[in-house]
């Protein structure tokens, strides 16, 4: 995200006058207790000026994604007494700097004297610059949250709360007819290209429908899906053991038996709790 500066062409005139501002009052505090030339002081005035604005740039990013709200009270404040220090030291370091390549070392000691006036105004400075982000983080903080509201209270009932159907019968139409399979009655499901064949004690049914879907619809405390092409029932199952390296088999209570995935069988393991 930009700094607020940024949104328009309103607030970069407005950020940039106070700054200008800033050039001025800083001038005007000088000129009565240095012996520096008025053309040097405005020169003076104007390079701290475009600095600290600057610094002001690059601050609003520390402060936006320093998570410094995470923190607590003592950790925030001691943060932010540290990166005061810092900017007004880079602050006062660069204008020394840039009248040092300017001018050279003439009236760099008249300069060096107002260290102390300058080091308060910056702590000032900082002071009220790190008042009005905050009060813009809120402000954004706050705005996010009533659109996060409206946002929600424009959704419909039905789409806020979305839940998967839990089914506990199936449909199969066999002819003309159609028979009711309850889910309990399964023993398992096996995936036959775009069908499932479903398998209980009575005997074994073609249903048009996804392996996906059985597994997102079915009560996930009653079926396991076992391999990539198996969902089986857990309440038929009589015994499970090893097959082979890393496979299980698992056999059911009609007599058949199923060949696990690793996958599977560690699903398996994690729904009853072995």
């Amino acid at each position: 995200m930009l700094s607020p500066i940024f949104d328009n062409t309103t607030k970069i005139i407005r950020y940039i006058a106070i700054w200008i501002l800033f050039a001025l009052l800083q001038i005007s505090a000088f000129v009565p207790i240095t012996k520096l030339p008025f053309s040097i002081l405005v020169c003076d005035g104007c390079i701290h000026a475009l600095v600290f604005g600057l610094l002001g740039i690059l601050l609003w990013y520390v402060l936006k994604y320093g998570n410094f709200q995470v923190l607590n009270l003592f950790q925030r404040i001691l943060n932010q007494i540290v990166l005061g220090f810092l900017i007004v030291i880079l602050w006062m370091a660069a204008g020394i700097g840039f009248h040092y390549i300017l001018w050279g070392d003439s009236n760099l000691q008249p300069l060096l004297l107002l260290l102390a006036p300058r080091a308060f105004i910056g702590i000032l400075v900082y002071l009220i610059i790190l008042q009005s982000f905050d009060l813009i983080l809120k402000s954004e903080a706050s705005q996010m949250s009533a659109n996060k509201i409206d946002t929600q209270s424009e959704i419909p009932i039905n789409e806020q709360s979305p839940s998967t159907e839990i089914i506990d019968r199936i449909a199969l139409k066999i002819g003309n007819k159609i028979q009711m399979v309850l889910v309990h009655d399964i023993l398992y499901l096996q995936a036959e290209g775009d069908y499932v064949r479903i398998f209980t004690m009575n005997g074994k049914y073609l249903k048009e429908q996804t392996m996906k879907y059985f597994e997102e619809h079915l009560p996930d405390n009653l079926f396991v899906r076992v391999h990539r092409s198996v969902i089986v029932n857990i309440e038929m199952i009589s015994r499970i053991e090893l097959y082979e390296k890393q496979t299980q088999r698992l056999t059911l209570q009609n007599g058949e038996q199923i060949k696990t995935s690793p996958a599977g069988y560690k699903a398996l393991r994690n729904r009853l709790k072995l």
